[in-house]
C-alpha cells in the first residue's frame, strides 16, 4: 500500500508544468491544440481528449498533443490510456518533462516497478526537482533503501518539510543509516508540533538511539504514569532505563506494561532479557510462565524459558522447551536468539555439554538435538580442540542431513568450517543458506571472510556491500516495527 506522503505527492508531479515548461519541439498552431488545452484548463477531459485526436490526425508527432490527451483520459479514470499516450510522447520526444512526469505520476500511484526509472528520467532533465526527490525517497524507505531514502528526502525541500508521513519516513532512515542526531531534532519537532503520544513515543526513541537517556525519559513521562495503558510506551521506558542502569524503573514499567498488554510476546521476552542480565532465572521462568497461559502457542516463549532453565542447570527441561519451540516454529533459530542462550558463560560448563551429548547419541534422528550438541561443542573454551571441532561439525552436518531446510544448522555449519579453515566447505555451505535465506546475514558474513582468506577481493566487495544493505534494511524493518507499534497504540483495535 503507498504510504499517505506518497498519495500526497501524486497530484502535485505535473501540475502548472504542462503549461508553463519550454516544449523543445513544433507547437500546435491550429484550433484543435488551442481547443484540447482550453478544454483541459476547463476539466473538460472528453472535450480534451476529442480536440487532441482531431489535432493528431494532423500532426501524430506532436508531444504537445499526447501529453494533453494523456492527462485528460488519467483524468476520465483511464490510467493505462493515458500512460500509453504520454509513452508515445516521450518516444518521439524523450526530454519532454510534462509526459515524463506524466508516466512517473501513473506509474508511482500503480505501485509499479518502474516508477523509479520514471522519476529518475524527470531528475535527469531537471536534477533539483523536490517532489520528484520526495517520493523516490518514500519508495526507497519502502524497499528498505535507507541511505538512497535519505539522500532523496534531503532534497525534497517543502514537499517533505511539511509533509509529516514523509518527515516520519525520513527521521527512521537516519536512525537506520547511524544520523541519530538529526533524526532527534526531526521527531522533536514533529513532537513539538502536537505532542501527541505517538510523537512523544518516536522522539523517545530517536533521542535513546542518539543516547540522550534523559530527554528521551522525559518526553515519555506522560505516557508512564501509574494509570498509563500505553504498553508500547512502557515497554520503551523499560528499555531505555535498564541501559541507564535504573533496573527497578526497568521491572516496574515492564510489570506495568505485561499488566495492560497482556498477549505481547515482546513483553515477556523483554522481561527474561532483563531478567537474564541480572542472573534472576527463576523470576524470568515465572513470568515467562504467564506468559505462556496467555500466548501458548507463542515459539519465543518457550525458546525464553529454555534459556533460562540452562542457566540453572535444567538441561532436560530446557531441552523439552527447545524441542516444543522447534516444533511450532521450525526456523526458529537459538544460536541468535537475542538473549544470547549459546554466548552464556553457564552454557559452556561440562554438566551441559554432557547432556546435549547425551540427549544427541540418544536421538540421533533429531536434527533439533543434533544442532544443539554442535552449538554446544562450539561454544567450548577449548575452541583450539580438533575432536571438539570435528565432532561439532558431524552433529552440524547429521542436522542438516536429516533437515536441510533448517537455516541456524547451515549457518552453525559455515561458522565450524571457517574455525576449521575449510574454507571451500565455508563458500558451499553459506550459498546453500542463502538459497534459504538471501538476507541471511551469517551466510554472508562467513561467505565473505572465506574469500577475503582466500585473498579473492573481487568475490568479498560485492559480499561486503551486500551485508551493509542487509543490515540497513533490517535496521529499516525495526523502524517500521516502532512506526506500526506506535501508530497501533495511539489508535488500538
Amino acid at each position: 500500500m503507498l504510504s499517505r506522503s506518497m498519495y500526497r505527492f501524486v497530484p502535485l508531479l505535473i501540475a502548472g508544468c504542462l503549461f508553463t515548461c519550454s516544449l523543445g519541439v513544433a507547437q500546435s498552431a491550429d484550433d484543435h491544440g488551442a481547443a484540447a488545452m482550453r478544454a483541459l484548463q476547463q476539466k473538460d477531459f472528453a472535450s480534451a481528449v476529442s480536440a487532441a485526436n482531431d489535432g493528431l490526425k494532423q500532426n501524430p508527432q506532436d508531444c504537445r498533443l499526447l501529453t494533453i490527451r494523456g492527462l485528460a483520459l488519467e483524468n476520465l479514470s483511464k490510467p493505462e490510456d493515458g500512460l500509453a499516450s504520454f509513452q508515445q510522447a516521450v518516444s518521439i520526444c524523450p526530454r519532454f518533462l510534462p509526459a515524463l512526469e506524466g508516466i512517473a505520476q501513473i506509474e508511482y500511484a500503480q505501485h509499479s516497478p518502474k516508477a523509479p526509472e520514471a522519476l529518475n528520467a524527470i531528475l535527469s532533465v531537471r536534477p533539483d526537482d523536490p517532489t520528484a526527490h520526495a517520493m523516490l525517497a518514500v519508495l526507497s524507505w519502502q524497499k528498505g533503501d535507507c541511505q538512497s531514502a535519505v539522500d532523496h528526502f534531503a532534497k525534497g525541500g517543502q514537499q517533505v518539510a511539511t509533509n509529516q508521513a514523509a518527515q516520519v519516513e525520513y527521521g527512521s532512515c537516519l536512525i537506520a543509516v547511524g544520523e541519530t542526531q538529526k533524526a532527534e531534532e526531526i521527531f522533536q519537532h514533529l513532537m513539538d508540533q502536537d505532542g501527541s503520544e505517538t510523537s512523544r513515543q518516536r522522539f523517545a526513541y530517536a533521542a535513546w538511539k542518539n543516547k540522550d537517556n534523559a530527554r528521551a525519559l522525559d518526553a515519555l513521562t506522560p505516557l508512564t504514569a501509574s494509570t498509563s495503558t500505553n504498553g508500547s510506551a512502557l515497554r520503551l521506558a523499560a528499555q531505555i532505563a535498564e541501559d541507564q542502569g535504573d533496573t527497578p524503573h526497568a521491572v516496574q514499567w515492564m510489570r506495568q506494561a505485561i499488566l495492560v498488554d497482556p498477549k505481547n510476546v515482546d513483553n515477556y521476552i523483554l522481561f527474561a532479557a532483563i531478567s537474564f542480565a541480572h542472573d534472576s532465572f527463576q523470576v524470568g521462568i515465572d513470568m515467562i510462565d504467564v506468559g505462556l497461559k496467555q500466548l501458548p502457542q507463542e515459539a519465543r516463549l518457550y525458546l525464553a524459558r529454555g534459556v533460562l532453565l540452562v542457566q540453572m542447570s535444567k538441561f532436560d527441561n530446557a531441552i523439552a522447551d527447545f524441542q516444543r519451540a522447534h516444533q511450532l516454529e521450525p526456523q526458529l533459530s537459538l544460536a541468535e536468539d537475542a538473549i544470547g542462550m549459546m554466548h552464556s558463560q553457564k552454557h559452556q560448563d561440562a554438566a551441559a555439554l554432557a547432556t546435549f551429548r547425551h540427549q544427541a547419541q540418544q536421538h540421533q534422528n533429531d536434527a533439533l538435538l543434533q544442532y544443539l550438541y554442535a552449538e554446544a561443542l562450539s561454544q567450548q573454551d577449548d575452541n583450539a580442540n580438533k575432536d571438539n571441532l570435528n565432532e561439532a561439525i558431524r552433529a552440524a552436518k547429521r542436522a542438516v542431513a536429516l533437515e536441510p531446510g533448517y537455516l541456524p544448522a547451515h549457518d552453525l555449519l559455515c561458522v565450524l568450517y571457517l574455525k576449521a579453515n575449510d574454507l571451500q566447505s565455508v563458500i558451499n555451505q553459506a550459498q546453500q543458506a542463502l538459497k534459504l535465506n538471501p538476507n541471511d546475514e551469517t551466510a554472508l558474513y562467513q561467505e565473505m571472510m572465506a574469500y577475503r582468506r582466500l585473498g579473492k577481493k573481487d568475490e568479498v566487495d560485492p559480499l561486503v556491500a551486500r551485508l551493509k544493505q542487509v543490515k540497513e534494511q533490517q535496521q529499516n524493518g525495526k523502524q517500521r516495527f516502532l512506526l506500526q507499534e506506535t501508530d497501533a497504540s495511539k489508535n488500538p483495535q
